[in-house]
């Protein structure tokens, strides 16, 4: 089970069911058993500006973060962590690569949710798995 605490701090209309099912999806294609809950939080860009500045030192508004906490939280063992989503910045991305907001609003829940589950695209071999089974996720989904 895979449970999600939507938080949309912004006027977006956010698909919450459609990005659960995407998310479930997810979880069974990477063979995951186990209880899960994160936080997803669609958020200003000047807020996920702040984020990305604090966190991760880049002075400038991003699409995605993900700030894992597996383990962390002495009240929810389950808990993975937060995923920062940016419906602005989806939104200019979405008109770039020629599809809906919602689905590039779904994309950037699965990329922040294969980054709570370990996933990461700095070392090139780690970015094409991720982008492989982000693919393979999405064609999956989407068929």
């Amino acid at each position: 089970m895979l449970l999600i605490d939507f938080n949309n701090q912004t006027k977006f209309r956010i698909a919450a069911e459609e990005i659960k099912k995407l998310l479930a999806s997810a979880k069974k294609t990477v063979l995951l058993r186990k209880k899960q809950n994160i936080s997803l939080a669609f958020v200003s860009p000047s807020i996920i500006r702040s984020a990305n500045k604090r966190y991760r030192r880049q002075d400038r508004v991003t699409d995605v973060l993900s700030f894992s906490e597996k383990g962390l939280s002495p009240k929810d063992e389950n808990f993975l962590g937060e995923i920062l989503i940016c419906p602005v910045r989806a939104r200019e991305q979405a008109k770039e690569f020629r599809q809906s907001l919602t689905a590039e609003i779904n994309r950037l829940a699965l990329h922040g949710y294969l980054h709570l589950l370990g996933y990461d695209h700095v070392r090139r071999n780690d970015a094409k798995k991720m982008e492989t089974l982000e693919k393979k996720v999405l064609e999956k989904f989407y068929d």
